[in-house]
């Protein structure tokens, strides 16, 4: 007897534990909502969650820079979100580490024509037709 698949829909109906998880996910998100409604429009992109733990809430940003202005921003924050949040003691704010690895910026290469005519004439030295015409194009980019 084959087993058919079951949906996320359907496991999040019928699993509790996997149900209070999407209650609580939905929570964070319409809290995230309410604090980016908030906030400046520059600075709401870059809070990217808020968790509120007893009368503590905690920010994420996407950058250092973006939590610094979070960080100042704190005060007016908290007295908007008085209103519905009467137990709010604390706001904390914590940037968000990402796990994909920085671009580094390389400068422009700057290429002469002093190092075309090295490579050219390099080529004409090389007895390899493919290795030769892969040196002549290498020279003729070089001069761009």
């Amino acid at each position: 007897m084959t087993r058919v698949p079951k949906s996320v829909r359907q496991l999040l109906k019928s699993k509790p534990a996997l149900k209070q998880l999407e209650l609580e996910i939905s929570a964070q998100k319409a809290l995230l909502s309410d604090i980016r409604r908030h906030l400046p429009a520059e600075l709401a992109p870059h809070c990217l969650a808020a968790q509120l733990k007893r009368d503590r809430l905690v920010l994420h940003s996407d950058s250092p820079v973006w939590a610094t202005r979070l960080r100042y921003s704190a005060p007016q924050l908290a007295i908007l979100l008085q209103e519905t949040r009467p137990d709010l003691r604390e706001i904390k704010v914590r940037v968000l580490v990402s796990r994909q690895p920085r671009q580094i910026r390389r400068p422009a290469a700057h290429y002469s024509d002093v190092a075309a005519n090295i490579v050219r004439s390099s080529a004409g030295d090389i007895e390899q037709p493919q290795l030769r015409e892969a040196m002549m194009r290498l020279s003729r980019v070089l001069r761009r």
